[in-house]
């Protein structure tokens, strides 16, 4: 009965086994970061933590590298970017991430209101306008996100590039010189994207005194565009180097160096070394840097991983069936995990020891697994299912690690 219940569909030929396991390891770094919430005092950080990579940026490269492939497909066969071919990318996309992004929000805006009422109290909740401001993923365009579920920082910079980019392309497919090619085209898109985004950041990064510290620039959706970039150039050297995409160079040598680059970025950005910083008089050049170049950095050299693990086309055992099976709920388990999990349920309960916090995180994993499996496979599969009916089918893609 509970094996029917929770039970996926892990056996698709058409998934690529490599993507999923940087999608599986991307969610189960954001949520055992998470997980620590759970032990309160008791929590001393852990050394390994500090050589591990944002989760979140690592979502951000894989994200662009499947919705660019998407995007340059349907630019090559179709032979134009129009209208009605960006508001079908659209739809699509956001039968994709809507749903289960409308329900969590709305979910936690009703609980937040039975509570209050319950306890006679004023509720939580933030003002009207930033309330309203999350419904059109605004909450952190132009600033930090507030309070209210902080997670969706990162939802709102995807969501806003899978709108800008395409608006992009459209822009650079009407104003293109006449003997330029859908190649030189997309090329061009995606250097406006970095090379914008990164001057704006050193722009606004100097305008402010290094007291100010790091400006938040890691979750305002106008400083991090280029997080999905990164991803879709991977997608343009995979679409039109086909032979150097599978070459050694590519497939050893760079992933390497990424592996190599994205541990080094991680530790060098990490609390452990912060001290060292400030001792050595280095922290304002550490501030600037984590302002501006930081991004490109974490950025390139986690796309510099994505040709391997592409290659890496399928694996048989239960290891493979489980990691598929994170990568499969990885949407849903972001949305459920901090919030309403540890925010609602598990913080709830005292951590009087450090052997209770121990037994929070454990109850705090498995309700966080348990009902993102739930989520997804009867609400978020059945609402994804619906795009078909409601929009016309891409190009053929490759199935992967699930596409936002």
């Amino acid at each position: 009965m509970l094996k029917r219940l929770f039970s996926l569909n892990t056996a698709s030929q058409k998934r690529v086994f490599g993507l999923d396991v940087l999608r599986a390891a991307a969610i189960l770094i954001v949520v055992d970061a998470h997980a620590n919430n759970a032990l309160g005092s008791y929590h001393q950080g852990g050394l390994l933590h500090q050589f591990l990579p944002d989760g979140v940026e690592l979502f951000f490269v894989l994200s662009g590298f499947l919705i660019g492939g998407i995007l340059i497909r349907i630019y090559e066969q179709e032979g134009r970017m129009d209208g009605p071919v960006l508001i079908n990318f659209w739809v699509r996309r956001w039968f994709r991430t809507l749903p289960n992004y409308y329900l969590v929000l709305g979910g936690l805006i009703v609980i937040n209101l039975i509570q209050s009422f319950l306890a006679g109290q004023h509720h939580s909740l933030p003002d009207k306008w930033t309330l309203a401001s999350y419904f059109v993923f605004l909450q952190n365009f132009a600033r930090y996100v507030p309070d209210f579920f902080p997670e969706t920082w990162s939802l709102a910079i995807e969501e806003w590039s899978y709108l800008f980019i395409p608006l992009i392309l459209l822009g650079w497919h009407r104003l293109r010189p006449a003997h330029w090619s859908q190649q030189q085209v997309v090329l061009a898109v995606i250097l406006t994207v970095i090379v914008g985004t990164n001057l704006l950041r050193l722009v606004l990064a100097l305008q402010q005194p290094i007291a100010a510290g790091e400006l938040g620039f890691r979750g305002i959706v106008i400083t991090r565009l280029d997080a999905i970039a990164y991803g879709v150039l991977a997608a343009y050297i995979k679409q039109y180097y086909p032979t150097f995409w599978r070459s050694p160079i590519a497939q050893k040598n760079a992933f390497w160096l990424g592996l190599v680059m994205t541990v080094i970025t991680a530790f060098t950005a990490s609390i452990l070394i912060l001290a060292f910083y400030v001792d050595s008089g280095i922290y304002p050049a550490y501030v600037f840097y984590k302002r501006t170049f930081y991004f490109l950095v974490i950025g390139l050299s986690m796309m510099l991983l994505i040709p391997r693990m592409d290659a890496w086309r399928s694996a048989t055992g239960w290891i493979p069936r489980a990691i598929t099976h994170v990568s499969l709920i990885s949407y849903s388990l972001y949305l459920l995990n901090l919030t309403p999990v540890m925010g609602l349920l598990i913080n709830r309960i005292p951590t009087t020891s450090l052997a209770v916090g121990y037994g929070k995180v454990v109850l705090f994993w498995v309700v966080s697994l348990g009902l993102s499996t739930l989520l997804h496979k009867y609400y978020e599969l059945p609402m994804t299912s619906l795009r078909d009916r409601m929009s016309k089918r891409e190009p053929h893609l490759t199935e992967t690690a699930n596409v936002h």
